[in-house]
């Protein structure tokens, strides 16, 4: 890729220098090579905080753009006896909350590791978005693709709906058969479900999530039938405890979460 200034390099050639720097021993780094477009994890020791590093990843700027776009551009409307009102604001602060608990909730069940055939962390984050959108929770009020990459898009979130309510809804969501998981796939772009396309990357998937950006399949691991249905019952036990007991640690034992970490 190239920004600026910056000329393209390659995979290799990245990766060789970055092998020269993990040799300082002032690095305070600990790293992980792994087979991937992620070619490293990474672990730093001062801050005790860790990331991945790529290389021409282009899709991955955009996609991280886009996520924090609904995270902080939002609309909400205050509901009146006989009005409806649009106040501007800077911080939606229950996004990001819901995305996490819902990347926990599904880590903690064992159905977001796409190397085991189930669902990578960026499928579940779409989905959370997906829901918000379709659920007329939170909905583009553009949804081309030149909105998606040049404009922040704006969105509408009820105020009335709190995180308990977005999280019992977006559980129910996926329980539930109204999307037709064999003809049908994500598409935040659209805002809605649409029809699969009729190509490789899409056939034999039980799950399919649309890239918004390169239009491909983000969650291709699914393609067992037996995994498929373990996500799906996953969701389905999710929404009927927190249904009934109205607990989040009856779904996710925040102990045993922060343990799992």
């Amino acid at each position: 890729m190239a920004y600026g200034n910056v000329s393209p390099v390659s995979r290799s050639d990245a990766l060789t220098s970055f092998q020269g720097r993990k040799q300082n021993p002032e690095t305070l780094w600990e790293t992980t090579d792994i087979s991937a477009r992620v070619f490293d994890s990474i672990m730093d020791i001062c801050c005790n905080v860790d990331f991945d590093l790529n290389v021409n990843n282009v899709i991955g700027i955009r996609n991280t753009f886009l996520l924090r776009t609904y995270a902080f551009r939002w609309i909400v409307i205050v509901e009146k006896p006989s009005k409806r009102y649009k106040m501007p604001s800077e911080v939606e602060n229950r996004v990001r909350p819901l995305v996490l608990v819902v990347k926990k909730w599904a880590s903690f069940h064992e159905i977001n590791d796409a190397s085991r055939g189930t669902l990578n962390s960026y499928s579940l984050v779409l989905m959370v978005l997906h829901y918000l959108q379709t659920d007329k929770v939170m909905f583009a009020e553009e949804a081309s693709e030149k909105t998606l990459l040049e404009d922040n898009p704006r969105f509408l979130i009820y105020v009335g709906h709190g995180m308990s309510l977005l999280l019992l809804d977006c559980t129910s969501c996926y329980s539930s058969r109204i999307l037709n998981w064999s003809h049908q796939m994500i598409s935040v772009r659209e805002a809605k479900a649409i029809e699969r396309p009729d190509g490789v990357e899409w056939r034999n998937k039980f799950i399919c999530v649309e890239e918004p950006f390169d239009r491909t399949n983000t969650a291709r691991a699914v393609h067992e039938k037996q995994k498929f249905d373990m996500i799906r019952g996953e969701f389905s036990q999710a929404w009927r405890l927190l249904r009934d007991k109205k607990d989040l640690n009856c779904v996710l034992p925040l102990k045993g979460a922060i343990l799992k970490r």
